[in-house]
């Protein structure tokens, strides 16, 4: 059985069902308004609609890394699965991959857009305004730290721009960009990684100008956030100090924080039944406490609770070798066709699998 390791007053009984499993299916990275779901296996671009799937474009060869997909560990240690998909509302396909910017259209070569700085953006990062532009950050090492870019590239992808410039020793990098469920004309944009450089950021005029909260330390180093009435709301993503459960006020900046975390979070999502759903990352450094990635639940976004989780495996360094991570498709999901993809864990390697949380007296489907 399962036992959470900070299990918090409130706890509820969840079963965690595993329903389906996509052992070919590398990442999952989209379900779009039209309930495609959109994965990878290597440089393979697929598509599901129903219960089939079917193969709709490849990416290019790249070299090195390409020639490392044979296996697991030679893909892991050359990066050679990293990508992104996204769909926006006009159904235009985005692929970005080995820095490069593509549009991806069905039976055909992807078309090159434009170059990025670094490989591709962290999961589930990517956001789309009411006419169907799609906004990203440039997510790289920037051990210089020169500028970093967050890119706008048109609904139809015949034209893309600069929206923002962070100037040089700004920021290291963007980790995501989030539209505000309550506020829709507002996007969240969280940076990092080191002291001095960890905020959150507010603009309001489509990336013009921001606001900037948090006094740059790592109780600030957030990657994907989590939206209440009242509160803006994110786990930690520090390997450097103990991880915890935090909040923002809308109205006035004022910091809360809460419970402690394990691990490092990076990715989850908002279910459309309204259940927070938060993935930890096994990585090193004194904030990493746990050989768990764990998956998490809360219904505020401020008070969670882990019901599953899946542990690191052998394959070391970590820093070569991947580190423990639980990833999640962008879009909108029901807890009961939760979809979540893996890398570096026990049963969850290199690929993916459906999954149904299911509270206490409450029908699984």
């Amino acid at each position: 059985p399962f036992h959470p390791e900070y299990p918090p007053a409130h706890l509820e009984q969840v079963s965690v069902q595993i329903r389906e499993k996509y052992p070919d299916m590398t990442i999952l990275h989209h379900l779009d308004e039209e309930q495609r779901l959109w994965g990878t296996s290597g440089r393979d671009i697929w598509v599901r609609t129903g219960q089939t799937w079917k193969r709709w474009a490849k990416f290019p060869f790249h070299s090195p890394r390409d020639f490392f997909g044979f296996s697991r560990p030679t893909a892991r240690a050359f990066r050679a699965d990293k990508c992104n998909l996204y769909v926006n509302r006009f159904g235009n396909v985005l692929g970005i991959r080995a820095g490069t910017v593509y549009h991806v259209r069905e039976g055909s070569a992807p078309v090159p857009l434009f170059s990025i700085q670094g490989d591709c953006v962290l999961h589930g990062s990517l956001a789309e305004d009411d006419q169907g532009n799609i906004y990203f950050g440039e997510y790289f090492m920037n051990s210089a730290r020169q500028q970093v870019r967050i890119w706008r590239v048109s609904p139809q992808m015949d034209s893309w721009e600069a929206a923002y410039t962070f100037p040089a020793a700004a920021i290291r990098h963007i980790h995501g960009i989030y539209r505000d469920p309550f506020e829709k004309e507002t996007y969240w944009v969280t940076v990092g990684d080191f002291s001095g450089e960890c905020y959150l950021l507010c603009t309001r005029d489509h990336f013009k100008t921001f606001t900037r909260y948090g006094d740059g330390t790592q109780t600030w180093r957030a990657v994907r956030l989590f939206f209440s009435e009242d509160h803006i709301n994110w786990i930690t993503d520090s390997n450097l100090e103990r991880n915890s459960a935090c909040r923002m006020q809308r109205t006035n900046g004022k910091l809360e924080t809460g419970m402690p975390i394990a691990n490092s979070g990076w990715y989850g999502t908002t279910t459309s039944e309204g259940l927070h759903v938060a993935f930890t990352t096994v990585e090193k450094g004194p904030g990493i406490t746990s050989p768990y990635s764990q998956i998490l639940i809360s219904r505020d976004a401020f008070n969670w609770q882990a019901v599953h989780q899946f542990k690191k495996d052998f394959l070391r360094p970590v820093q070569v070798f991947k580190y423990g991570v639980i990833s999640c498709p962008s879009g909108v999901m029901s807890r009961h066709d939760l979809y979540i993809s893996g890398e570096g864990l026990v049963g969850l390697d290199g690929r993916s699998m459906r999954i149904d949380i299911t509270a206490a007296g409450e029908k699984a489907e």
